[in-house]
């Protein structure tokens, strides 16, 4: 096999299930160290790279990295250039707008002009909004995002939610979905036509090891 890299979340929702996908397809980490970011596998020739599922794109786009697994938001946020191979149907959630409880509002068509809202992802924020015709001021948090109407830093806020169990608790409602995401298996677009049989072998093995999983 040529020299393969497939990066993978370092932490977060999507490394637990990424793990046991690379479990399953017989893909074993030699000496997994947190403090590794390049390590090799028992397949000779593929290298894992641990590294933030926000930068997975980046690293996929630039050949650094041939193939990745990664959020399809964090795919659309970035808009790199990549190929998208394969839905691994795992890690599902959607990509929200959401106010307080009290608010007034219940549809992103409602919302006034110069309203602020806070998100992680302020480039399909801004496409979302830019679409409906609503001017907005976007404040871009790094985590915690929820916080920000309730201590009066927003508005509103665009954020990813799986069950709402979070908004509820934080007395948020969601009057928009912008995005179903789930985890997705990408590739660099030169990587897959210098390396595809290589890579193919890979993909077979990593998407088999989807089916009949409940993650």
């Amino acid at each position: 096999m040529k020299g393969i890299i497939l990066a993978i979340p370092s932490k977060g929702r999507l490394r637990k299930p990424v793990m046991e996908i690379l479990e399953r397809s017989n893909i074993k980490i030699i000496d997994d160290d947190s403090r590794v970011y390049l390590t090799n596998t028992t397949i000779k020739g593929l290298q894992i790279l641990s590294v933030r599922t926000l930068d997975i794109p980046t690293y996929v786009y630039y050949g650094i990295a041939d193939m990745g697994i990664t959020g399809k938001d964090v795919i659309e946020e970035c808009g790199l250039d990549v190929y998208e191979i394969a839905d691994m149907k795992f890690g599902n959630c959607n990509l929200i707008v959401a106010v307080k409880e009290d608010s007034p509002y219940y549809d992103a068509n409602q919302l006034p002009h110069g309203i602020r809202v806070a998100t992680e992802f302020p480039n399909l924020t801004r496409r979302f909004f830019n679409n409906l015709g609503i001017h907005v001021e976007i404040i871009t948090l790094r985590g915690a995002v929820e916080i920000a109407p309730i201590l009066g830093l927003s508005d509103c806020i665009v954020d990813l939610s799986s069950t709402g169990e979070t908004l509820r608790k934080n007395g948020l409602r969601a009057i928009a979905t912008i995005l179903r995401s789930s985890a997705r298996l990408i590739c660099n677009k030169v990587s897959y036509k210098t390396k595809y049989e290589d890579i193919k072998k890979i993909i077979d093995l990593l998407v088999k090891s989807c089916e009949n999983i409940n993650l």
